[in-house]
């Protein structure tokens, strides 16, 4: 199992304006160094992550890793890049490594996150606000479309009550009026009921015995009526 690399380096390096490169895979972006024995001269282990080969660099040193480690200018904020620009006995060394965690990163998702959080919020609200204006405005409209029909209502009760004044006015309140029925006279015809003389005879009967017949009234005539 190996070590905690010395350098994690991002994108491509160079070394005397050539790229370091892996010489297995030939990839030169996932590419990792850790110094190997005591001595400055003694080639630096070179690791690639992408294939995961590994071998003892031809043109790195542990005297060149120790130039960038102390060459290297760091991140103090979020939006500065951890770069080097390195020099050991003649051979330079250029690139970038990955960036390590600082507390602005930390302070930067955490507005991050709120922002998000803000957006969202004002999110639902607007809906919610344009929900509630829906509803008030459904609201709004039925109640209006009632004080309509109950203003043309009272319009039209108005609009007849003046056409009736107004004719009362021209006319002196001349008009059909409701006639009293007549009182009916009593018939002066006995035994009259309602236009109906009932008569007591044997005549036509075919047992001999008496029986009623019932004939319309000559004097009053209710019976046609």
């Amino acid at each position: 199992m190996l070590d905690q690399p010395d350098l994690k380096l991002h994108g491509i390096a160079y070394v005397d304006g050539g790229e370091v490169l892996c010489p297995e895979c030939g990839g030169g972006h996932c590419l990792e160094l850790r110094k190997r024995g005591m001595r400055e001269v003694w080639p630096a282990f070179l690791s690639c992550l992408a294939c995961g080969s590994g071998e003892d660099s031809r043109i790195i040193t542990n005297g060149l890793v120790d130039a960038v480690l102390a060459a290297r200018t760091g991140r103090k904020t979020a939006g500065d890049r951890d770069t080097f620009t390195a020099e050991w006995r003649g051979i330079v060394m250029t690139g970038e490594l990955v960036p390590e965690f600082v507390v602005e990163d930390a302070l930067s998702m955490v507005r991050a996150v709120r922002d998000e959080v803000r957006k969202d919020t004002t999110k639902w609200w607007r809906g919610k606000k344009k929900e509630a204006k829906a509803r008030t405005k459904a609201v709004a409209d039925t109640a209006k479309s009632a004080g309509k029909k109950a203003a043309k209502d009272a319009g039209h009760t108005a609009k007849a009550a003046a056409l009736s004044t107004a004719w009362n006015l021209q006319t002196g309140g001349a008009g059909p009026a409701a006639m009293p029925k007549p009182k009916r006279s009593r018939c002066t015809v006995k035994g009259c009921r309602a236009g109906t003389v009932t008569l007591s005879t044997r005549l036509h009967s075919p047992s001999g015995k008496a029986r009623e017949v019932k004939i319309p009234c000559g004097v009053c005539h209710r019976a046609r009526t």
